[in-house]
């Protein structure tokens, strides 16, 4: 883990700005935009905040719906041995102590990877599990919403 964290690293350069920068800058344009790149590095800092624990749930949302939907209906997995491999390597990120937000953004691009066969088939099939895989992407919006990403 990053000490300080990148979040606190922004908050720094924000407080500096404000503190050693601003005050010597008269009113204008120029104080405008410092201060205008503040509050960006401020509410970056916050984002990335955030950004771990949305993307760790992320992930365990996308584990335990494929799982689910994996258990409830076989014929969506073409390959078990590989799905299982996936979910195994899952649990590994997972059960550290605090996966970095690099482990977790790669194990959430694999886990889509993997994710997007299961329900296209689903849908294909007209499945039972398409509302589990609906459900969530609902909440992978509502996630993205959290974070200020949706383009809604």
């Amino acid at each position: 883990m990053l000490n300080p964290s990148p979040a606190d690293l922004l908050r720094g350069v924000a407080e500096a700005l404000d503190e050693t920068v601003l005050p010597d800058l008269p009113r204008g344009a120029p104080r405008s935009q410092v201060q205008a790149a503040i509050g960006i590095v401020r509410r970056c800092a916050a984002a990335m905040e955030a950004h771990g624990p949305i993307l760790y749930a992320e992930c365990v949302d996308l584990v335990g719906t494929i799982r689910l939907v994996t258990a409830a209906d076989g014929q969506l997995v073409d390959d078990r041995a590989a799905l299982d491999g996936v979910l195994v390597e899952a649990d590994l990120v997972m059960g550290a102590e605090y996966p970095s937000v690099g482990q977790l953004t790669a194990l959430a691009l694999e886990l889509h990877e993997v994710l997007e066969p299961i329900a296209v088939q689903a849908e294909q099939l007209q499945s039972t599990q398409c509302a589990a895989i609906r459900g969530l992407f609902g909440r992978q919006l509502a996630r993205a919403q959290d974070l200020g990403l949706s383009p809604w």
